[in-house]
């Protein structure tokens, strides 16, 4: 999903940095980024401004990275000061960072530190969901999550909510996808973003091949391209 808008707002014109804080590290090597430093060096560093030295090229013209490690998934447990603060200090007066027109940040699936350390330095949030019962409860929590990082001051009450984005849906839609995207719509009304994201091979050949979608030679990575670049034109016109 991370490299889906990335693509997209690159297709718009946009200089994009991806933040991976993902221990699992799929965007990192979807991405074939590396550097003397990654993400976990910075955080355990815990030094302010040092988040744009772990900056790196990467194989997808125009996307830049920081990259993960399997070591990120010490600082969940690891006794540290202030770790959820940790990306907010590193970012402190980073000037790498003033060149790019957008910092995606790919957080893992589970409310941790590392997904509080987004939060708290993040502008802007998007949930990602499928439409299935367990995506929708996780997505629920997550959104928990969101307004309590809102709500308290020495946290990040600007934080701002686009809304939420439902990816690989089925074409055309099963009467489970039709009832949860319909159980989403009813509790979050416009917060549920269109279009929504089909369930299409051309993303996983994305990730394997290591190439955005558009070196791909198919009609699903054209289909989904377009979704992307639509999603990417409502977060780039949001200020």
């Amino acid at each position: 999903m991370t490299l889906g808008l990335a693509t997209g707002l690159k297709l718009i014109g946009k200089k994009v940095l991806v933040i991976d804080l993902d221990p699992q590290a799929n965007v990192t090597e979807a991405l074939e980024g590396s550097g003397e430093f990654d993400i976990f060096d910075v955080l355990y560093g815990g030094d302010a401004g040092t988040l744009g030295q772990a900056i790196t090229e990467t194989s997808w013209p125009g996307i830049d990275l920081i990259p993960s490690s399997e070591s990120l998934a010490r600082l969940e447990s690891e006794s540290l000061m202030t770790p959820e603060l940790r990306l907010k200090t590193a970012a402190w007066g980073a000037e790498e960072l003033a060149g790019y027109d957008h910092i995606l940040l790919d957080l893992p699936p589970a409310l941790g530190r590392l997904t509080l350390n987004g939060l708290i330095w993040a502008d802007r949030v998007l949930a990602i969901t499928e439409p299935a019962a367990f995506s929708v409860k996780g997505v629920t929590e997550f959104l928990e999550t969101v307004k309590k990082v809102q709500s308290l001051p020495h946290l990040n009450p600007a934080l701002e909510f686009l809304g939420i984005i439902i990816n690989k849906t089925s074409s055309p839609l099963t009467g489970e996808h039709a009832f949860q995207i319909g159980e989403l719509e009813a509790a979050y009304g416009q917060d549920v973003r269109s279009p929504h994201l089909p369930l299409r091979t051309a993303m996983q050949d994305s990730v394997s091949s290591r190439a955005p979608l558009t070196k791909l030679n198919s009609r699903g990575a054209v289909i989904m391209t377009e979704k992307f670049v639509e999603h990417a034109r409502f977060i780039d016109g949001v200020n």
